[in-house]
């Protein structure tokens, strides 16, 4: 058990980071929140190479030492070296499930990726079109291996991982945000959100993740902060936490408040910047 009996979890885009740049504020924040003897940590959609690529030097000031942190939508929990202390892995039915669904609606989406389970490995992206590779390989190239093939061998490629997720950017015609899905016949179901469906595993999301960290680390209810700016945030919303904090303008944070049981328990600001500076005041 860590030394520390306060803990706060924050989403990462849109919460902490706009565009993924994190303004100064928030690192003034977090060295504010350890001075007042917080474990600091995140909850996000991404996985463990994508958020270290994105926080680079800055981790160590976001992610506390020996903080657990919750990935892929709380699907997986690592310590701070990645290690995978919890996860929830699609089995080889669902992978079969989620190919048959690629296969059939393949014209609403671009590309799709996944994380592997060896954290050494970089993120895997693959193009519907093979004319694509090139783009996407000039923007991820520092943390992705992008690729295009056959769905039969995409198919191969998936269950020779173990996953807990599986994501698929649609097309920028097609619009569909705060949105949850749970399908019938398998046991996977489906987040809409930043322009990406996002295939978990069901009964896991960031709120139950964050429970078992809260239970883990012997934190009182009165003790956690949590942050978040989207859907796949609404469950760590309805759970008991000391301060609760919905970081967006106010249109979204107006369709995110409609999903939480409790509203007058949230405390809204408008940006990552604002999220800083409220911070510093506690």
């Amino acid at each position: 058990m860590h030394n520390s009996s306060k803990l706060a979890v924050f989403d990462v885009d849109g919460t902490i980071a706009h565009k993924a740049k994190i303004p100064d504020t928030v690192f003034e924040a977090m060295d504010h929140l350890h001075k007042r003897g917080y474990i600091t940590t995140i909850s996000t959609g991404r996985g463990f190479v994508r958020i270290k690529d994105l926080l680079g030097s800055q981790f160590e000031q976001i992610v506390s030492d020996k903080a657990l942190m919750i990935l892929e939508h709380g699907t997986k929990i690592v310590d701070h070296n990645g290690t995978i202390v919890f996860g929830e892995f699609l089995s080889s039915e669902e992978l079969d499930h989620i190919i048959d669904f690629i296969r059939v609606n393949i014209e609403l989406f671009k590309l799709a990726w996944f994380n592997p389970e060896d954290i050494s490995k970089k993120l895997q992206v693959w193009c519907v079109e093979e004319k694509d590779v090139e783009e996407e390989l000039s923007d991820r190239a520092t943390y992705a291996d992008v690729f295009s093939c056959s769905i039969t061998k995409l198919k191969e490629i998936l269950l020779s991982h173990k996953l807990t997720s599986i994501s698929l950017r649609l097309k920028s015609h097609i619009k569909v945000e705060n949105l949850k899905l749970s399908l019938t016949r398998t046991d996977t179901n489906l987040i809409f959100q930043d322009s990406n469906m996002e295939f978990v595993k069901n009964n896991t999301n960031k709120g139950l993740a964050l429970l078992y960290l809260k239970a883990k680390l012997g934190i009182k209810t009165e003790n956690l902060l949590v942050a978040g700016n989207a859907i796949n945030d609404v469950e760590m919303f309805n759970i008991e936490a000391g301060k609760k904090i919905l970081v967006g303008p106010k249109e979204t944070r107006t369709n995110i408040l409609s999903y939480v049981s409790n509203q007058n328990e949230i405390i809204t600001v408008g940006s990552p910047e604002e999220l800083g500076k409220y911070l510093l005041q506690l």
